[in-house]
């Protein structure tokens, strides 16, 4: 009876290519495979007014990106018009003179970017990089002559920032060495021929630099001090001076005026308990904006640059500020604005009459035929088991109207990320279409509340995020209209990873789990991680290459606890990917074959870290809906 049970196992977990070439998958059913649920194209928000770009050069219009069309509007209520045309879409990175635009591509997914330069007038395009250099984040110059980038093609493991002219002799100049892979520019000053940029050792240990774009000299802001975390800057026109955001005195990132010749800090917002997110500034250096981060949405505020006074924007609707940008001439301030409840809406603020206007065209605004589920903050209780502190974990709960509802828990990546309330079409089709309620925890190590917060799982303190994962099961036994016993986890790359130690740590409490790119053995993991992203990942993960280090990352490597894991489970995973590789995918899937558990896995041969095209997008989303069909007993 236990062969013939092997064989049928055998059977139903052999390799199957499916109808796209570049799709392999192991342990599903063809006719599973090729299920389609066509009422997830409802959930799609039609509150998407195309995104805004900047303004333009005279302040009168604001621009909007249309694809191959940039449009731009006089006021929030006048006729879109035609503004810019191309051949092709138009990329994020437009010059300031508007003549120009960058855009990067890579090859599947396996993140090895090459830049290229197109003229908008001519509707020509150029590489400013070789193909194969990994060259990416390009920044403009004031002047729309210069592009600064980073490349790793010196050294695999070293990621350096360069300059160059974008005309054809254009000389390429090694500007920075050891920029790091998640170094940012922030401003680049055409008066004072400086870039403020910052290198990042780790999320909380940053060092912000002034870099002359003509002698090539580099000097460091704050030097010696360390542990302090740098997420914005920007140079204060017509002053030695320049905004800087920093949690250097604070838990939370703060807003400073700093002077540029007496090298002292001011901080401005220290009465604000919450991160400071974005910040903009005229071409006059009198006016400024930001916005702040609270609690996961977003509130405006405007700064007068010459007093360093604040006031808040009242009234200001719930959701998250992205693109915040000032128009040169200090009198309104543009962003695109996102919400649980749509996909897009852009704003102007109108700084003299104090007024907020959505833009909108000819008059009429955009609706949704779906009433969207709304996101609801709420905090569940964990306590660390080291200390027996307890902590206030928040999180994010799309409710069910369906008594005894199945819940879907979501786990960010990162693992210093912060899910907020923005629209997630599958995540409705959840709510609605199967009556599941989602829930969204920023669980220990994600950003956005404090850096002690953020600092919770480093190193030997991994386990807490499972912890309170551990914990949310037991918030969800307490509530009335969830089941228990119908739960599922879900996770992306380090998501991934809670979502498989979970399964691990608590096999009688997760019905099933959903694993996509992520993370089964720390030990392989940081050996195979691109080598530029080593040595960053080591700060938060752990060095393998201490002993007592590596036996804790071998000992909570999801890997290592295949027998624990009693839950089906469903692996999705890039062929491509360079930060988790796909051998340790399959070295998961063969593991738990071998034990005789139910395991899905597919295999995108045209991807990297995720799934991001369309048809892999749609595959991956019909898979996983068919398989918490099966899993949690949905009709």
């Amino acid at each position: 009876m236990k062969n013939y049970i092997t064989l049928i196992l055998l059977f139903v977990f052999q390799t199957t290519i499916i109808a796209q070439e570049n799709i392999i998958s192991q342990g599903i059913p063809d006719s599973i495979l090729q299920k389609e649920y066509s009422e997830l194209s409802k959930y799609r928000s039609k509150i998407d007014y195309p995104p805004f770009i900047g303004w333009s050069l005279n302040s009168k219009k604001m621009l909007l990106n249309g694809g191959k069309v940039i449009y731009s509007m006089k006021t929030y209520k006048s006729e879109i018009k035609e503004y810019k045309e191309a051949n092709r879409n138009f990329g994020s990175y437009i010059s300031p003179n508007h003549k120009y635009f960058l855009y990067q591509e890579d090859v599947d997914g396996n993140e090895d970017y090459q830049i290229f330069l197109y003229d908008i007038s001519a509707n020509t395009n150029k590489a400013l990089s070789k193909k194969g250099d990994k060259t990416y984040d390009p920044f403009w110059s004031p002047t729309s002559r210069q592009v600064a980038y980073k490349s790793n093609k010196k050294n695999p493991a070293i990621v350096d920032l360069y300059i160059r002219d974008i005309s054809n002799e254009g000389k390429e100049i090694l500007l920075f060495e050891d920029f790091s892979d998640d170094g940012i520019i922030y401003d680049w000053s055409s008066d004072k021929n400086l870039i403020l940029a910052t290198k990042v050792i780790s999320e909380n240990d940053k060092l912000l630099y002034l870099i002359n774009d003509q002698s090539y000299e580099v000097e460091q802001i704050n030097a010696g001090k360390k542990n302090i975390a740098y997420s914005n800057a920007r140079f204060i026109p017509n002053q030695n001076a320049c905004l800087i955001v920093s949690d250097e005195f604070s838990e939370f990132l703060q807003l400073h005026y700093y002077d540029l010749i007496k090298k002292e800090l001011t901080t401005i917002t220290s009465e604000i308990p919450w991160d400071i997110e974005y910040i903009t500034i005229d071409a006059e250096g009198k006016k400024a904006a930001f916005s702040v981060n609270e609690n996961g949405f977003s509130q405006l505020y405007v700064l007068d640059v010459t007093t360093l006074k604040y006031s808040k924007v009242n009234n200001f609707p719930k959701g998250v500020i992205q693109d915040l940008i000032i128009n040169p001439k200090g009198t309104e301030v543009g962003f695109n604005f996102y919400s649980s409840t749509f996909r897009r809406k852009v704003y102007g603020y109108d700084i003299k009459t104090r007024t907020l206007n959505q833009y909108i065209r000819k008059g009429k605004l955009q609706t949704d035929l779906i009433t969207f589920t709304e996101a609801e903050p709420f905090v569940f209780k964990s306590t660390d088991e080291k200390t027996n502190k307890e902590y206030s974990i928040p999180a994010f709960i799309y409710k069910s109207n369906k008594e005894s509802s199945p819940v879907f828990i979501d786990i960010h990546g990162g693992p210093e990320y912060q899910i907020r309330a923005t629209f997630n079409g599958f995540y409705q089709y959840l709510v609605n279409e199967l009556g599941i309620t989602v829930i969204v925890p920023n669980i220990r190590g994600s950003n956005g509340y404090g850096k002690s917060y953020m600092k919770m799982d480093d190193g030997l303190n991994r386990e807490n995020a499972i912890q309170d994962v551990g914990a949310l099961l037991n918030w969800i036994k307490l509530q009335d209209n969830l089941d228990e016993n119908r739960i599922a986890i879900h996770g992306e790359s380090y998501g991934g990873y809670v979502a498989l130690a979970s399964l691990a740590k608590f096999p009688n409490l997760i019905k099933c789990g959903i694993d996509v790119v992520g993370i089964p053995n720390w030990i392989t993991y940081l050996n195979n991680t691109s080598d530029y992203r080593r040595d960053l990942r080591r700060v938060e993960f752990g060095d393998e290459r201490n002993p007592k280090m590596r036996q804790y990352l071998e000992n909570i490597s999801p890997i290592n606890q295949v027998g624990k894991i009693n839950s089906p489970l469903l692996i999705f995973q890039g062929l491509n990917d360079p930060r988790v590789n796909y051998q340790l995918a399959e070295q998961l899937y063969e593991s738990l074959n071998k034990k005789e558990k139910e395991t899905w896995y597919v295999l995108a041969k045209d991807e990297g870290h995720g799934f991001n095209k369309y048809d892999n997008y749609l595959l991956q989303r019909n898979l996983t809906i068919s398989f918490l069909k099966k899993h949690l007993s949905i009709e």
